[in-house]
């Protein structure tokens, strides 16, 4: 299977998203649809820290929905990520990080 692994990075809000999406190792066949399956990573992080900081929140799709290309993976992985940084941001969080709030 040729998939590219390469993991893409937005700025949004003084934060960034950094997404990867993946054909799933183990596909759910009790899920309707044909072709691919897809799925997501998303890292929320302060604008500039890079994915692998300490202070990145990581959410990863659902694992009862697919996707069927990389690109709407990715698409709902940015999503999910503006998602978390106007939570951040409606509750008065910094950039600095959002209080251990679980999202």
């Amino acid at each position: 299977m040729d998939q590219n692994t390469e993991w893409k990075t937005e700025e949004y809000h003084q934060h960034d998203m950094h997404v990867l999406a993946q054909h799933r190792a183990v596909e759910n066949p009790e899920l309707p649809g044909h072709g691919a399956q897809w799925d997501f990573t998303v890292k929320v992080t302060p604008h500039g820290l890079g994915r692998e900081a300490g202070e990145a929140e990581t959410v990863r799709s659902d694992p009862n929905i697919f996707y069927s290309t990389q690109a709407i993976a990715e698409n709902m992985g940015f999503l999910k990520g503006r998602e978390i940084i106007d939570g951040r941001v409606k509750a008065g969080d910094s950039a600095a990080g959002h209080g251990g709030q679980t999202l």
